[in-house]
């Protein structure tokens, strides 16, 4: 097979087909302080400026050699725009953004424009991001998913009580957020982006039944409407959600470093990729260069279609430490990889 453009061998790699290498791409957060150093990028700025958002999602993969561009770096800016307090922790660069409080009534959501408030700062740095690197180079975007945007409005405790104690409520959120986050994605294709991760962490956290009632459906539908691959990252121990993350459509699953790549192989039989699960902070922040490319072969062997964390990336991760993530690809498919 000849040699892949970036962005030929990720959709490639994500749609189940054949590549000449593993791609190492990240679907989750990918800023770090030695990054915001090197490009002159720093948070808080960089989560509410376009050119700063741009020019420090650029660096991950300019710098850290990350195969991919990956912006923004928080799951605020849906919230934001439609009206939620946010935290950005001013004068602090290592930290992301947080909801201080949601909407102070559910009767009236109004669904905001992608162009507008931070959504609009997003779908611009996108934008930017893509004529800074042309058009070989793979933009992933990340979105967050309708139960977590719920459980930003509505407050995170409150959410998961009324999946209990007020169904009709949540039922009533989910059906003005999971349209949020689908105009939002489809924005940012419009824009530039050549996929979408959906990023549901609250819903990881309700169990199967309650998952099965309230998110599975509004995945589905933000996923059909989706006018590019979308990729679905869910934290922690995905495995009993496995089947249903499957069934929202998704063209991949994006897993915690908590499950094993091998197992989840297995339970998605082919019917969607598998992205992960490099552990962001026990492995790439916290190990040496030789062991994170011990742990990334293991990965590897296991069978993953797309090497990556399996979460955000910390902000206290050296860029040498993500650069081993190429490093251990490369010695991966000298020696292992089978290009079928």
């Amino acid at each position: 097979m000849k040699e892949l453009t970036e962005k030929e061998r990720l959709l490639r790699a994500i749609g189940c087909k054949a590549v000449d290498k593993v791609p190492v791409a990240s679907f989750t957060q990918t800023a770090t302080l030695e990054l915001m150093k090197a490009s002159g990028a720093y948070w808080p700025k960089a989560h509410r400026e376009a050119k700063l958002m741009s020019t420090l999602a650029v660096a991950g993969h300019a710098e850290a050699c990350l195969e991919a561009v990956r912006l923004p770096f928080g799951l605020t800016g849906e919230a934001a725009t439609m009206g939620c307090e946010v935290n950005y922790h001013e004068d602090k660069t290592d930290f992301t953004p947080s909801i201080e409080r949601g909407l102070p009534d559910y009767d009236n959501i109004r669904l905001p424009e992608p162009r507008e408030g931070i959504m609009g700062v997003i779908t611009e740095a996108v934008k930017l991001s893509r004529e800074a690197v042309g058009d070989d180079i793979p933009i992933i975007v990340g979105v967050t998913g309708p139960f977590t945007i719920a459980g930003h409005i509505r407050g995170v405790n409150d959410i998961l009580t009324d999946v209990i104690m007020n169904q009709e409520l949540v039922h009533k959120i989910l059906e003005s957020t999971w349209q949020v986050s689908a105009s939002f994605a489809n924005a940012l294709v419009d824009n530039g982006a050549d996929m979408v991760a959906l990023i549901e962490p609250t819903a990881s956290i309700i169990g199967p039944d309650f998952f099965k009632e309230f998110a599975l459906p509004c995945l589905k539908k933000a996923t059909a409407t989706a006018k590019a691959p979308v990729m679905l990252h869910i934290c922690g121990d995905s495995m009993p959600l496995m089947d249903m993350m499957v069934e929202t459509g998704a063209t991949g699953v994006s897993v915690d470093q908590k499950v094993n790549i091998a197992k989840v192989k297995k339970a998605v039989r082919g019917r969607c990729s598998v992205i992960g699960n490099v552990d962001p902070v026990a492995v790439l922040q916290m190990k040496k260069t030789d062991s994170v490319i011990q742990d990334c072969g293991r990965i590897l062997s296991e069978g993953t279609d797309v090497l990556a964390p399996g979460c955000g990336v910390s902000p206290y991760t050296s860029t040498e430490n993500i650069r081993s993530m190429i490093k251990a690809r490369d010695i991966y498919c000298k020696t292992t990889f089978k290009r079928v």
